[in-house]
């Protein structure tokens, strides 16, 4: 057993060997001995009645424990880190601090663009902008990562995300409800169309972000019952994303927001007609959490995004509940 239970340092450790692959890398990058590095994987695995490695002539592995341990370390660091990054006390008292998770959304970093050219020179300033899985943001948010999550919300998965948000005390406040549309590049053979149908996407290859193993629930992306397309591209970031569509076939589905201040004129959007559901795109954030001054103005700026889009795309506007958040 270790004097006074587990150690955040001993989570760092934990999480450094699965970095480097051995206990022997690990201690190196450490700079401690490696009988001291073991001693503290078996202090942690007897005080928690686990295995967390698996030793074999091959090296070391992470049972299924054990990966779970490690998980919950990656939480528990990432709630440290955020915590001390918050109330370091030399910041200065000025200092402009936001932090937020998205869906790979233009409007999110749209609003960014806007905030950052709207900051004085002399006001010293830290943002993160992490753009990831539904459940990475919803994590960020509630480790207090990031003070916002932006996501998106349909009839099919209102059910189960209102339980699991509820269940981790966080709210959701819509932004804007969109129909689903279909991205194609400005040369595709829909892209003239003034709205296309699921089964004319049946002949060209999607192109979609990946989602790993999660449920459909927590896809960052419009799913279509019955998966329509018989050639699937996976991508993990905007760039490639943009980048098949512009040069391809390929399609994507989505709100339909589009900024060509963003993303240029390479990629067009065009309704899907024989869709019904929408998507209620919004942000979550915990309970009771009031919003800084600079959080509140990227979100004016979200909104003006937003609306901007609306405006040239002339997609239906729905009302919103953000003013009730930021008056």
């Amino acid at each position: 057993m270790t004097e006074g239970g587990m150690t955040l340092q001993q989570l760092r450790y934990i999480v450094e060997i699965s970095k480097s692959g051995s206990i022997t890398a690990a201690a190196k990058k450490l700079f401690i001995a490696q009988p001291s590095l073991s001693k503290v994987v078996k202090d942690l695995e007897e005080e928690f009645h686990i295995t967390i490695l698996k030793r074999s002539r091959h090296g070391i592995s992470f049972t299924t424990e054990g990966l779970e341990f490690l998980q919950f370390a990656h939480h528990i660091l990432e709630a440290s880190d955020a915590m001390e990054d918050y109330f370091r006390k030399e910041r200065l008292d000025e200092e402009l601090r936001l932090s937020v998770s998205s869906h790979h959304y233009l409007f999110a970093v749209d609003g960014l663009i806007n905030l950052l050219t709207n900051i004085p020179e002399e006001i010293p300033y830290t943002i993160r902008l992490r753009e990831g899985r539904t459940s990475e943001i919803i994590r960020d948010v509630l480790v207090s990562r990031s003070q916002i999550g932006i996501i998106y919300i349909t009839k099919r998965t209102e059910q189960f995300m209102s339980r699991l948000l509820t269940k981790n005390n966080l709210e959701f406040i819509p932004l804007h409800e969109f129909t689903p549309h279909v991205y194609v590049s400005s040369d595709h053979p829909l892209a003239g169309f003034s709205e296309v149908t699921t089964i004319q996407l049946t002949d060209y290859p999607h192109v979609c972000y990946d989602q790993g193993s999660e449920p459909k629930q927590l896809s960052e992306e419009f799913v279509i019952p019955n998966s329509i397309s018989k050639q699937t591209v996976y991508v993990s970031d905007r760039s490639s994303m943009l980048s098949i569509i512009a040069n391809t076939e390929a399609y994507n589905i989505g709100t339909g927001c589009l900024l060509p201040s963003v993303v240029g004129s390479e990629v067009v959007s065009v309704p899907i007609a024989d869709i019904s559901a929408t998507m209620r795109v919004g942000w979550i954030k915990q309970k009771n959490l009031p919003l800084t001054p600079e959080l509140a103005k990227y979100l004016h700026y979200i909104q003006v995004a937003l609306n901007k889009a609306v405006a040239d795309t002339h997609l239906p506007t729905t009302a919103s509940a953000y003013n009730t958040y930021v008056q």
